[in-house]
């Protein structure tokens, strides 16, 4: 097969050539940076027109008109949706949401704990919910329920009052109905048609119509990824999920054509997405190389063609002398995904010190995960791994610390805190531990 034709590239670690290795380390990133400038612009307007330039960026970006007082979905609308969505896929968006919920149930701390730290001081933590959060569902491309269950079912879990969720309208300017069904299933307070960044600037400071929110989550393209870094500080940002990546750990025993099916998965998000294995085999590597095509072959244009060229951007297989390099290489990366398809994976699982999302054994196809088996997959893109995990309930909570003292308590520690005050230059905290303990005729013990 001449170079020309292959899909996806074998790099081998050791002969790499440094431009390649921050191209693929790199990926999504690019594309983020690439509109800065332009998603400036974009908050700003926002910032300073509200509604109107929602309207506007709509029918710019979107080719679809939206009415300037038809922002808000209506709840006849939501509850038309579900005369609009084929019976079997209202059963699959109730089933997986239940799934999604049951995990992150699950995952909610204990709304309180304490202890005595030392005699007479009780000290502990309490968990409250953020009051109003924004949760943003992608569209497009596609229309994805799923991450609908992804961002509304935890921020539920954790008690939030408010979920307001943006989401971009279809063509005709009616909201995808399986959004809405999902929408409705997951617990979302309102729905607003309107996406990209200009949505996400709409939720970080309000308009006459979408609120301003505390905190802002869920996945998106690049200019999805280049807002939540431009308001970084001015809003919170849930989880720095962009364009999409997968990176699969595998060894001479997995099921080459299991491999090459999984590495294109995130590819076919788009252009700006990625798939990457890496393997210590020769053997596997070049089976895979081989049986991406066929896989590809079975797509529509529309993904095939996402398929190729994400994989020409930022797609490689790469091949590592030993496995420990190859695990050195799953770290390096820190991937959105990581599929772990080796003998003993869960030994392996023990030695990932970076990835949003883990996907264990030759049966868990990181595509389970996107569909709602119940872990969220609003993951972080761009190498955020090395420093923060998916989505979770505890991303919505506030844990709050608190402390009592006794009278006995305060003074088995006075003498400690003064002396420590003092050193640091702080006679006034000083003088408040004292006042505690003065006698009747004004004096300190």
């Amino acid at each position: 097969m001449q170079h020309s034709e292959k899909i996806i590239e074998i790099y081998r670690l050791s002969e790499m050539s440094r431009e390649d290795r921050e191209r693929i380390l790199k990926r999504g990133l690019v594309e983020a940076e690439s509109v800065v400038q332009e998603v400036q612009e974009i908050i700003e307007n926002v910032k300073r027109r509200g509604d109107k330039a929602l309207v506007e960026y709509t029918q710019k970006f979107e080719n679809i008109e939206i009415p300037l007082d038809g922002i808000r979905v209506s709840a006849e609308e939501i509850k038309e949706a579900y005369t609009l969505v084929a019976p079997q896929v209202v059963t699959a968006i109730e089933t997986l949401t239940k799934n999604v919920r049951r995990f992150h149930e699950a995952q909610s701390p204990r709304k309180m704990w304490a202890m005595e730290i030392s005699p007479g001081l009780i000290g502990g933590q309490i968990f409250i919910p953020i009051e109003k959060v924004g949760c943003y569902v992608p569209g497009g491309r596609g229309w994805f329920p799923s991450a609908v269950m992804m961002s509304v079912c935890p921020a539920k879990a954790a008690g939030v009052e408010k979920v307001v969720v943006c989401t971009p309208a279809a063509p005709g300017g009616k909201v995808n109905p399986g959004t809405l069904v999902a929408c409705d299933m997951a617990g979302a307070d309102e729905v607003y048609r309107v996406g990209g960044a200009h949505a996400i600037a709409a939720m970080a400071f309000g308009t006459e119509t979408i609120p301003r929110v505390f905190k802002i989550t869920g996945p998106g393209s690049k200019w999805v990824l280049a807002d939540f870094r431009l308001l970084q500080g001015q809003v919170a940002i849930g989880t720095h999920a962009g364009p999409g990546e997968g990176i699969i750990l595998a060894v001479d025993s997995a099921n080459p054509s299991y491999v090459a099916s999984d590495v294109i998965i995130q590819a076919e998000h788009g252009v700006d997405s990625a798939g990457v294995l890496v393997t210590c085999s020769d053997r596997l590597a070049h089976q895979v190389q081989e049986l991406v095509r066929s896989h590809v072959e079975r797509l529509d244009d529309q993904h095939r063609n996402f398929v190729k060229e994400s994989l020409r951007k930022y797609g490689a297989i790469i091949l590592t002398q030993t496995h420990e390099e190859a695990l050195a290489f799953v770290n390096e990366y820190a991937g959105e995904h990581l599929e772990i398809q080796t003998q003993n994976p869960m030994h392996d699982l023990l030695k990932v010190r970076n990835a949003g999302g883990i996907y264990l054994g030759h049966y868990t196809p990181l595509s389970t995960g996107c569909f709602g088996s119940g872990p969220n997959h609003v993951l972080p893109t761009g190498r955020q791994a090395v420093v923060e995990g998916g989505l979770s309930t505890a991303h919505f909570l506030k844990a709050v610390s608190f402390e009592y003292f006794s009278e006995e308590g305060l003074a088995h520690l006075k003498e400690a805190m003064t002396i420590l005050a003092d050193y640091e230059g702080f006679p006034a905290h000083r003088n408040a531990i004292l006042e505690r303990f003065k006698v009747q005729d004004g004096s300190s013990e």
